[in-house]
């Protein structure tokens, strides 16, 4: 496994790879959404708090809290999230797949994007009250070489309000464009005699390109029809520094009609060990 692999999204914000965080590993991300106004649409800034812990080489789980700021409303909260990922097999294998399951309690201001499921051609219902949902993944990844890691998403989504399914999709790569000499061996050896870094020296830079969008619903069907579905396309660029701090910008497109226009996307994290 490449070394200093940020656990899961590498330098993407909705796709997932098979990279899990290592046991007794915790991680803290503060994620940011910058989203413009278009027609009746208001625009909005979100914040999205994640900790992030490894129980085991395989399992990780996390928790997040989100905060919304709408035009002209106070800052409110959106979003409560518990997920976990597990992956099937220690060693790897052709596709590596990944179980994901997260439990979400959104309220109506909720907006930051993890995920896109579902169809727009539906009946439009008044956003009155907190929803509870279920979101499943089936997360598969490879990495091609030291460099290159490939991944596919499918979601699943149902509202324990209505019954209702919706189906989703991401996919894209990430592309290791820097990695410091040394790598995870000289990492291992400071940790032996207790050297602790605090160097701002980089240590990783990665780009990442992810697609992703709604794939239909269980009470109209599935679709590919653009005129019916929210798309995006994504492109991150991740920097990780050997003092465990990383940094991370990306922009997200709407490909279609029913998607926002665009979308700046930040994070800052640290890596406890």
């Amino acid at each position: 496994m490449p070394s200093v692999a940020w656990a899961g999204n590498d330098a993407n914000f909705v796709l997932y790879n098979q990279h899990t965080e290592e046991e007794g590993e915790t991680e803290v991300n503060l994620y940011n959404d910058f989203a413009s106004a278009d027609g009746d649409e208001d625009g909005y800034v979100a914040q999205l708090l994640e900790v992030e812990y490894g129980v085991t080489d395989n399992w990780t789980t996390a928790l997040y809290l989100e905060g919304v700021k709408l035009e002209d409303e106070s800052y409110a909260f959106g979003s409560f999230r518990f997920e976990n990922r597990v992956r099937l097999f220690r060693e790897e294998t052709l596709l590596n797949p990944v179980l994901y399951v997260e439990y979400e309690q959104k309220e109506p201001e909720s907006r930051y994007i993890r995920a896109i499921t579902g169809r727009t051609d539906g009946e439009e219902e008044e956003e009155e009250g907190t929803e509870h949902e279920l979101e499943t993944k089936v997360i598969i990844g490879r990495d091609l070489t030291n460099r290159l890691n490939v991944a596919f998403n499918w979601i699943n989504e149902v509202s324990f309000d209505t019954g209702d399914w919706g189906f989703g999709y991401a996919a894209g790569l990430n592309y290791v464009l820097y990695r410091a000499p040394g790598g995870e061996a000289a990492e291992e050896e400071a940790e032996r005699y207790g050297v602790v870094t605090k160097s701002w020296d980089l240590e990783k830079l990665a780009l990442g390109i992810e697609f992703y969008g709604g794939l239909g619903d269980s009470v109209l069907g599935l679709t590919l029809d653009p005129d019916k579905t929210q798309q995006y396309a994504g492109i991150n660029l991740m920097a990780a520094f050997e003092n465990h701090l990383h940094l991370g910008v990306g922009g997200a497109f709407g490909l279609t009609r029913d998607s926002e226009d665009a979308i700046l996307r930040l994070v800052a994290g640290y890596e406890f060990e």
